[in-house]
């Protein structure tokens, strides 16, 4: 898959997460610890607008996350397309990354907190099954346990029946506990 068209999909999967969430299920606990459906929303705005080198402001109704998440994603998704997007090097928390591989961290990212709000907000977890799929092998590929654990980006990987949508098995992956889990 493109790779600028899997992060515009995991971030239109996010909008509509985000939009179908009511105002009331804003503070509702999700299944990243410690943090609400507005967290994760926070999380991923400024997630995108880092990516451009630029901060966000502190919202707090629907209608604002809403609106920062949308611009928030053409600001990412316009760095990622520009000629250099996927070929410059980006500085990360732990090193200079690469473009074409910050996209996709980007693209897990969004996607599995999409995951998330869906999960909180009592919403249909199985999105972006072709793209969830990609996303589990692009972390698998990634991801090591220096990752995982207290204090770090990544839970340890839970049990998932390798049965469930790709989407739960990517959360599983990234640490979620999803249910449905094998013995």
């Amino acid at each position: 898959m493109d790779q600028l068209a899997a992060h515009q999909r995991a971030q239109d999967a996010f909008a509509a997460a985000l939009v179908a969430t009511g105002e009331d299920s804003l503070d509702a606990p999700t299944p990243c610890s410690e943090w609400t459906v507005r967290d994760v929303a926070c999380h991923v705005i400024c997630g995108n607008f880092n990516i451009a080198g630029a901060s966000s402001e502190e919202v707090g109704d629907l209608a604002g996350l809403v609106e920062a998440h949308a611009e928030s994603a053409r600001v990412a998704q316009a760095v990622f397309a520009a000629p250099d997007g996927l070929s410059r090097s980006f500085e990360m928390p732990f090193g200079s990354v690469p473009g074409v591989v910050v996209i996709g961290m980007r693209t897990t990212d969004v996607l599995t907190h999409t995951w998330d709000i869906a999960r909180a907000t009592d919403q249909q977890t199985d999105v972006e099954a072709e793209l969830a799929e990609e996303m589990l092998e692009f972390s698998r590929q990634r991801i090591s346990p220096q990752f995982r654990g207290p204090g770090r980006p990544f839970g340890e990987e839970q049990p998932c029946d390798p049965a469930r949508p790709a989407a739960d098995r990517l959360a599983a992956f990234l640490g979620r506990l999803v249910g449905g889990a094998t013995s």
